[in-house]
């Protein structure tokens, strides 16, 4: 078995979708403890779902291979019958310490994926393994995000502003 570790983990090639979407162009291999897998061409991809507020605390662009792996397993593997969430999650926070990730900040990522598992069809399903080091990484963590919460509000506000210019100063098109 090589070693643990991407392949060749940059560049991660991709082409635009949409605002939110990316797609792979050249696969992309991860070699785990004990599985290898291998995410193909055309896999679709958000990078990490890291609210705005955190972006901060949770930087995601040198995690972006771990990102799009995580991507791969909860789309693929998980629904495929073949891993579920809590193992997806546990090779993220793997992988991310294989890109070089300082370990609080992957475990708060891990914690975070946790949480975000549970808003997930069978996401639940034996969450109460890992419940007890999400709760306490979770307490760890939530001194640093009490600031980024003090902006929530304001970037909400600056959100739909945003949104509103957008449409308001959208080009109007004249019907003939």
């Amino acid at each position: 078995m090589p070693d643990i570790g991407f392949e060749s983990p940059y560049p991660v090639a991709v082409s635009q979708v949409d605002d939110t979407s990316w797609e792979l162009t050249h696969t992309m291999t991860y070699h785990g403890r004990t599985q290898t897998f291998t995410v193909p061409i055309g896999q679709t991809t958000d990078f990490a779902s890291v609210p705005a507020v955190l972006t901060w605390l949770i930087p995601i662009e040198t995690g972006v291979p771990a990102a799009v792996l995580h991507d791969y397993l909860w789309r693929v593997c998980v629904p495929a019958g073949t891993l579920a969430y809590r193992d997806a999650d546990g090779i993220l926070r793997q992988a991310l310490g294989t890109l070089g990730v300082s370990t609080p900040r992957r475990w708060l990522m891990w914690a975070a994926v946790r949480w975000g598992a549970l808003t997930r069809h069978h996401g639940a399903d034996g969450w109460w393994r890992t419940a007890p080091g999400v709760l306490a990484i979770t307490l760890v963590g939530l001194p640093l995000a009490l600031p980024a919460l003090c902006l929530l509000p304001p970037t909400i506000v600056f959100w739909i502003i945003e949104r509103a210019w957008t449409v308001v100063s959208r080009p109007r098109t004249s019907r003939t």
